[in-house]
C-alpha cells in the first residue's frame, strides 16, 4: 500500500478497505502480509492466516515513493513452496528507486505482481511552484534576479489561461507581489530584487491561483548569503531590577561599545530571547555570552549553539561572572562540551568538606511531563546525578524522597561510588501526596552527627503542603548546625510559604517555570555550596602561550576575581591566574572556534581592565579570532532535488577566478531536526565537486562546505529549503507504469479484492535443504582428513606394524601357557608339603635363631586352616619336602632382591 503524500486521505482509506476485504476472505490455507511504503518500506502485518487486519500503525517516510524497495521487502516475506502473488496499491508515481529492476527479481523468484491503481487526478486546474533560483552569495546592496518557475495542469477550464497571485516574502515582509496568468505547462517569471543586510536572507515565493487542489505545492523558498561586515550577537542575562524596581546596569554595555568601535555590526539580545533555530543563528559570524546562567538557556538552545559552532563553523565567546560556568550550571551540558574548559575543579584540597542533601518531592504530580515531554521526577533524578558528579570523594551526600511520608533513598555517605548512588536515585518513582515537613524532619534527625564543615540542603517540590513545622525545623538546623537550605519550586502550583524558607537558612529560592532547567539549577547550587568556584582575590594574569588574541599586548592590569575551572586536553591555555587556573582559553571545536574568559568584563572583577587602554584591542582580537577568516571565499554551492535526493554541487575558484582542483572537501548538512550529517563529495570536473544527501523532512537545510588544498582554502555556508514533498510535483497518476510492472511478471490490474486470492497460480517445487547433513559429515571426516594429510605410511611401515601385532599376540599366548604351568606346579608342591607334614608332625620347618632379651615377642603367623599335619618320610640328604621348601625359599629371596 502506497503511504506517500501523493495519496489523498480518501484514496488511502479506499485502499485499506480493499485490503481489509481481501484479508477477510482468506481461505484456511491462505496467508497474507501487508507492507506500507514511501521512501522506505515497513512491514505492517507479517505473513499470517488470521482473517483480520489490525489498525494501521506503520508510518513510512512520505516525502518520496520507492516502489522497488516495497517489492524487495515483499519478496523477502513470501515463503517458498507456495503459490505467491504480490498486489501493489498505488498511483504509480515513482520518485526514487528502480521498480522495474525489482519486478525482474520477482520474475526470477516466480512471484506474480498484480496492481490496484489508486486515483490522483483532480477535476480542477493545479498550479505549483517547481523551482526558485537566485545567486548563492551577494554583497550588501547588490541587485539580482529571482527566477521563479510555475507549472500548471489542465483542469476544468481546459487549456485557457487562469489568473494567480505571485508573491515574494523577505525577512522584513512582502517585497514583491503582482497578478499573473498561468497556462498549461511551465511559466517562468523574473523578479528584480536588491540584497539587504549581511547574513542569510531567506526569500519565500508563493503562488495563489484562483482554483487549486493541493495547497502544499504553492510555496518554495531560497537562501542567499549576503556578505558584509561581520555580525556579532551579544547575549546578556535578563534585565535585573533593584529593590525599588529600577533596572540594574547591563554588564555587556562596555563590551558592546568596544565591538562597535572595532567596526563590527553588533546586535543585542537576552538569554531568554536567544533564538534556538539554526537558520537565525547562522546569520551571525560569532555569538558572545556575557555572564549568562544556564537556567535561561533551554537544552534546545544549548544544542543549537553547539551545532552552530561544531557543524556550521560559527564562533562562540563566553565571558565569565558569578552566574556563569560552574556556578551558572554549565556542568554536563552541550555548552560545556563546546567550551575549552571543564566545569569541575580537579584540586580537591581547595574545597571545604561538604555534605549535600537532596530532599525530593516524589508525589503523584511529579509524574506530569515537562515542556520537553519528560516527567518532572525524571528531571529531578537527572539533576541529582549531575550534582553527584560535581562532588569529590571527600564530600558526603544523601537523598531523601517524600510523599505522604519520607525515606532515605541514599543514606548520607562519602561520594566514593557516585555510579552506585546514581543507581539508587534511579529507583525513585512518583506516587502519593506531599509532606514537606516529613522530608525536612528526616534530615534534622541525622544532621547533628554529620562531621562536614559545610552542610547544604536542596528542597525540590511542585505542589502545596501544610506549613506547620517547616519554618521551625529549617531555623533550628541553621542555628544549631549551620545547615543552609535552597528551594527549587516547579511551576506556579507550589505553596507560597516555601519562598521564605531560604531566607531563614542563607539559601536561594529558584522558580523553575520550565522544568527542563532543573538540572542546571541543581548543579549551580552544588557548585555554590562547595565555596570553591568563585575566587575573589587580587591577582595579575600570566601569559603562558603565544596566541593571536594576545598579539601586541605585553602587559595587563590586575583582576579581582574569576570562576575556577579545569582545562581540557586539546585546549590552548593562553592566560592563567595566580592559582594556575585557566583565565583565557581557546580551541577549535569541529568547524568553529570558541573562547572562554573566566573573569568578567565589568567593574566587579575587571574594574581596572575597563579603563585600560588595551581593553578594546583585547576584546576585538578575541572576538575576531572566532570568526572564520575565509567567510567570503569564492565558492558557490547549489542544491537540486533529483530522484528524491538533494544533489549538492560546489564550484570552487580562487581569487583570480582559476578553478581550485584537488581540494579535500568536508561537507556537513544540518536539517530541520538540527542533526548534522557528513556527506561524501568528489570532484567531477575542474573546480566542481558533487555529492548528495537524502532530505527526510520539509524545512531548511544548512550546508557547510570547507575545502583545503596545498595553496588554497574555501569555506561557505549555504542554505537550501525543501518547500514541499516531491510527491506534490506530479499532478497525474502513473497507471501505465503500474501496468508495465505487472506485465513483466504476467500479472494484471485487479478490480475486486477477492481476485487477489484466486487459486490460479502454481507453486514452485520445494527443495529440501541438506546443507546441515553435509556440514555434519564434513565435521566428522575432518579428523580423518587431517590424519591422512599428515601421516605417510609405506610398505615397510606396514610390515613393522604387522610384526608388532604378531609379537603382542604370541606374547599373550606364552603368558597364558606359563600361568597354566605354574598353576599345575603349585598343586604338585602342595601335595608334597602335605606328605612331609604327615611324616614329621613335630619337626619345625625352619630352625630359628635365639631371641634377644629386648626383642619384641611377635605372635606367630596364623595357621593356614587348609594345611593338614601328617607324617613325612625322611630321605637321604634331608626329606624331599625340606629340599623342595629350601628351593622355593631361595626363589622367593631372589625375587625379593630383584
Amino acid at each position: 500500500v502506497d503511504g506517500t503524500d501523493s495519496i489523498s486521505p480518501t484514496e488511502r482509506e479506499r485502499a485499506f478497505q480493499w485490503v481489509t476485504a481481501a484479508i477477510e476472505s482468506l481461505k484456511p490455507n491462505d496467508q497474507a502480509a501487508v507492507v506500507l511504503f514511501g521512501a522506505d518500506a515497513l512491514v505492517e502485518r507479517p505473513l499470517s492466516s488470521v482473517s483480520e487486519l489490525a489498525p494501521v500503525a506503520s508510518v513510512p517516510q512520505s516525502l518520496a515513493t520507492d516502489i522497488g524497495a516495497a517489492i524487495r521487502l515483499g519478496l523477502a516475506l513470501l515463503p517458498a513452496g507456495t503459490a505467491r502473488r504480490m498486489v501493489i496499491l498505488s498511483d504509480g508515481v515513482e520518485t526514487m528507486g528502480d521498480a522495474a529492476e525489482s519486478a525482474r527479481l520477482a520474475v526470477a523468484s516466480g512471484v506474480q505482481i498484480d496492481v490496484y491503481p489508486l486515483e490522483k487526478k483532480s477535476e480542477r486546474s493545479e498550479a505549483l511552484l517547481t523551482a526558485v533560483s537566485a545567486p548563492t552569495r551577494l554583497t550588501q546592496g547588490d541587485r539580482f534576479d529571482l527566477v521563479v518557475t510555475v507549472e500548471s495542469s489542465e483542469g476544468a477550464v481546459g487549456s485557457r489561461p487562469f489568473s494567480a497571485l505571485l508573491r515574494v516574502l523577505g525577512d522584513g515582509g512582502v517585497v514583491y507581489e503582482r497578478s499573473v496568468l498561468l497556462s498549461k505547462g511551465e511559466t517562468h517569471f523574473t523578479i528584480p530584487l536588491q540584497a539587504g543586510e549581511q547574513g542569510f536572507a531567506r526569500y519565500r515565493v508563493q503562488i495563489v491561483p484562483a482554483e487549486d487542489d493541493f495547497y502544499q505545492n504553492n510555496e518554495l523558498a531560497t537562501y542567499i548569503e549576503i556578505v558584509g561586515p561581520p555580525r556579532v550577537l551579544l547575549v546578556s542575562p535578563p534585565v535585573q531590577v533593584d529593590l525599588d524596581g529600577n533596572p540594574l546596569p547591563d554588564e555587556s554595555d562596555q563590551l558592546a561599545l568596544t565591538l562597535l568601535a572595532a567596526g563590527m555590526v553588533v546586535e543585542r539580545t537576552t538569554a531568554t530571547l536567544l533564538p534556538a533555530d539554526l537558520p537565525t543563528l547562522s546569520d551571525y559570524a560569532t555569538i558572545v555570552l556575557v555572564d549568562v546562567n544556564a537556567k535561561y538557556l533551554s537544552p534546545r538552545k544549548m544544542v543549537a549553539l553547539q551545532t552552530y559552532v561544531r557543524d556550521l563553523g560559527g564562533g562562540l565567546v563566553v565571558v565569565g561572572g558569578p552566574e556563569s560556568y560552574a556556578p551558572g550550571g554549565y556542568y554536563r551540558t552541550p555548552l560545556e562540551e563546546t567550551l575549552p574548559l571543564e566545569m569541575q575543579l580537579k584540586d580537591q584540597e581547595r574545597r571545604a568538606d561538604l555534605t549535600m542533601i537532596f530532599v525530593i518531592d516524589k508525589s503523584g504530580s511529579m509524574a506530569d511531563t515537562s515542556v520537553g515531554g519528560i516527567p518532572k521526577v525524571e528531571l529531578a533524578k537527572e539533576a541529582i546525578i549531575r550534582s553527584l558528579g560535581l562532588l569529590g570523594p571527600l564530600d558526603r551526600a544523601g537523598v531523601v524522597a517524600f510523599d505522604d511520608s519520607a525515606f532515605w533513598v541514599v543514606p548520607i555517605e562519602e561520594v566514593v561510588d557516585s555510579d552506585g548512588m546514581a543507581d539508587q536515585v534511579g529507583t525513585i518513582r512518583a506516587s502519593g501526596g506531599t509532606d514537606i515537613y516529613a522530608g525536612l524532619l528526616a534530615v534534622a534527625e541525622l544532621i547533628p552527627d554529620d562531621p562536614a564543615a559545610v552542610k547544604h540542603v536542596i528542597l525540590l517540590t511542585d505542589g502545596g503542603a501544610a506549613e506547620s513545622g517547616n519554618r521551625e525545623v529549617t531555623q533550628q538546623m541553621y542555628d544549631d548546625y549551620g545547615v543552609t537550605l535552597s528551594v527549587v519550586a516547579i511551576g506556579e502550583g507550589y505553596a507560597s510559604w516555601i519562598e521564605g524558607l531560604p531566607e531563614l537558612a542563607q539559601g536561594r529560592f529558584h522558580l523553575a517555570y520550565d522544568p527542563d532547567t532543573i538540572p542546571e539549577i541543581f548543579t549551580q547550587e552544588t557548585t555554590l555550596a562547595t565555596r570553591a568556584y568563585i575566587i575573589e582575590e587580587l591577582f595579575w594574569p600570566k601569559q603562558i602561550q603565544r596566541h593571536p588574541i594576545m598579539s601586541g599586548i605585553t602587559a595587563a592590569p590586575p583582576l579581582y576575581g574569576y570562576i575556577g575551572a579545569s582545562p581540557k586536553q586539546a585546549a590552548q591555555i593562553i592566560l592563567i591566574t595566580h592559582q594556575d587556573d585557566p583565565l583565557l582559553a581557546a580551541w577549535q571545536y569541529g568547524l568553529g572556534k570558541s573562547v572562554a574568559w573566566t573573569s568578567d568584563a565589568t567593574g566587579r572583577w575587571a574594574a581596572e581592565w575597563v579603563t585600560w587602554a588595551g581593553f578594546s584591542h583585547f576584546w576585538e582580537q578575541a572576538v575576531k579570532w572566532t570568526i572564520t577568516q575565509e567567510r567570503g571565499s569564492n565558492a558557490e554551492t547549489e542544491v537540486r532535488l533529483e530522484d528524491g535526493r538533494a544533489m549538492t554541487t560546489v564550484e570552487a575558484a580562487g581569487a583570480d577566478g582559476a578553478y581550485l582542483n584537488g581540494l579535500e572537501m568536508d561537507v556537513r548538512v544540518v536539517g530541520p531536526d538540527n542533526q548534522p550529517h557528513v556527506i561524501a563529495i568528489e570532484q567531477v570536473a575542474p573546480g566542481r565537486y558533487r555529492g548528495s544527501f537524502q532530505p527526510d523532512t520539509e524545512g531548511v537545510y544548512l550546508i557547510r562546505v570547507t575545502g583545503a588544498g596545498e595553496a588554497a582554502k574555501v569555506v561557505q555556508t549555504a542554505g537550501w529549503v525543501l518547500g514541499y514533498s516531491p510527491e506534490y510535483q506530479v499532478t497525474e497518476p502513473a497507471h501505465d507504469h503500474l501496468l508495465y510492472l505487472a506485465s513483466l511478471t504476467g500479472g494484471k490490474s485487479l478490480q475486486e479484492s477477492w481476485e487477489s486470492l484466486a487459486h490460479d497460480l502454481s507453486a514452485a517445487r520445494v527443495r529440501r535443504p541438506i546443507w546441515h547433513w553435509l556440514l555434519l559429515a564434513a565435521v566428522m571426516l575432518l579428523p580423518l582428513d587431517v590424519a591422512l594429510r599428515r601421516l605417510v605410511i609405506g610398505r615397510d611401515d606396514l610390515v613393522k606394524i604387522w610384526a608388532k601385532v604378531r609379537s603382542r599376540l604370541f606374547a599373550r599366548h606364552a603368558r597364558l601357557a606359563h600361568q597354566d604351568s605354574l598353576t599345575a606346579h603349585s598343586e604338585q608342591v602342595s601335595r608334597l608339603f602335605e606328605a612331609k607334614q604327615r611324616a614329621m608332625p613335630h619337626e619345625p620347618l625352619v630352625s630359628e635363631p635365639p631371641l634377644a632379651k629386648d626383642a619384641p615377642v611377635l605372635s606367630p603367623p596364623p595357621q593356614d586352616p587348609r594345611r593338614v599335619e601328617h607324617d613325612q618320610t625322611e630321605l637321604p640328604g634331608g626329606t624331599l619336602a625340606g629340599r623342595l621348601l629350601d628351593s622355593k625359599r631361595k626363589r622367593g629371596d631372589q625375587a625379593h632382591d630383584q
